[in-house]
């Protein structure tokens, strides 16, 4: 039952209790006490991810760092920067992996030159997003919406409490409920920011989450449409650099991450595949 409220909950983190006890068929207060123990556990937080160009953030990128030495004392100094929204200690052929976002491919490259200057650091292997085509929560495709001091204010409070009621939202930007419901409303509509289950992959929750790169030979069109009908897999992108697409996939068994990858890999233009385990998820803030 609880699996089943986060998957409603990773696809709209603002549904009411009464709209999941609905899906599931539970009493309104039975899915409120689970929903209200699963964000106090710490196992679930419900995060609004706004879309990286409205940040002024629209240049991203997938960093591979090796390291001679301990690898937290690196994670630690990688996670302070507010360019680096995702971090994790990994099993495979780096010590850990990150994701920047920055204003500008210039931008990129200054993060990376100081990432490879970084005590303890071996060197760093960059992939550039070309388009993300399944986040983990944040909004995808292009944004045309322009936004004012207000929307910002609204933003910055649901990327804190995605679950915010419309009272407590109003409060914080100085509009009455119904205004600020309209305004939640219009940016979710246009896809400034998507409200949903950050679900920690760092044991807690018995699931383990791989990221895996998978180098082509034809086009993209294809694969990215079977890795996209696989709710196991939370996040795709187009890359460039030594991978041409880029996923993260969970489950609840290292059984299940096999069969999926033996799937992945017998895919029609799929020519090689690479993967690591996520060990630790030391940031994943959207």
């Amino acid at each position: 039952v609880d699996e089943a409220i986060v998957e409603l909950l990773e696809a709209d983190g603002r549904l009411t209790h009464r709209e999941i006890a609905r899906a599931i068929g539970l009493s309104r207060s039975t899915a409120a006490t689970r929903v209200q123990r699963l964000l106090s556990s710490g196992q679930v937080v419900i995060r609004g991810a706004v879309h990286p160009a409205v940040l002024g953030r629209g240049a991203l990128a997938h960093v591979s760092v090796s390291v001679h030495g301990p690898a937290a004392p690196v994670a630690a100094e990688l996670a302070r920067r507010d360019d680096v929204p995702f971090l994790s200690l990994t099993g495979g052929p780096h010590a850990l992996v990150a994701e920047i976002r920055s204003a500008s491919a210039g931008d990129v490259d200054a993060a990376v030159s100081e990432l490879r200057s970084l005590p303890g650091v071996s060197g760093v292997d960059t992939l550039i997003y070309v388009e993300v085509m399944r986040d983990v929560i944040g909004p995808v495709g292009t944004v045309r919406t322009e936004v004012d001091d207000t929307d910002r204010a609204l933003l910055a409070a649901l990327q804190d409490d995605g679950r915010a009621s419309y009272v407590d939202l109003a409060a914080k930007v100085g509009l009455s409920a119904a205004g600020a419901r309209r305004r939640v409303v219009r940016l979710l509509d246009a896809r400034v920011v998507r409200v949903g289950a950050v679900v920690r992959h760092s044991g807690q929750d018995r699931q383990s989450a791989l990221g895996f790169g998978i180098r082509l030979a034809g086009g993209h069109e294809d694969v990215v449409a079977a890795l996209a009908s696989m709710p196991s897999v939370i996040f795709v992108a187009r890359t460039l650099g030594r991978f041409d697409l880029l996923a993260t996939m969970r489950a609840f068994s290292a059984a299940q991450l096999v069969g999926m990858l033996d799937v992945v890999r017998a895919l029609p233009d799929v020519r090689a595949l690479e993967s690591w385990t996520h060990l630790d998820v030391v940031k994943e803030s959207y």
